[in-house]
């Protein structure tokens, strides 16, 4: 019974990681290019996706310049 539950639990945290780490935008910030969630930072609000790692880099330089247009929750 142990080998069954180690599996579903560890299986269960990692399902559980992946869905806080999703980003919390649908548009990049800097380019308003669809964004893409390889490319993104951990910010107070939630992690951020950019269109590319320019834009990234930019955000990180100085993320007050931009504003993060929160995706629709009930999508």
């Amino acid at each position: 019974m142990k080998s069954f539950f180690a599996p579903l639990i560890a299986s269960l945290v990692m399902a559980t990681t992946v869905v806080a780490a999703w980003p919390i935008n649908e548009i990049c910030p800097v380019d308003a290019k669809a964004a893409r969630p390889i490319y993104r930072i951990k910010t107070a609000e939630g992690p951020v996706a950019f269109c590319c790692m320019d834009c990234l880099t930019a955000f990180e330089k100085s993320p007050g310049k931009y504003i993060v247009i929160k995706k629709d929750p009930k999508k």
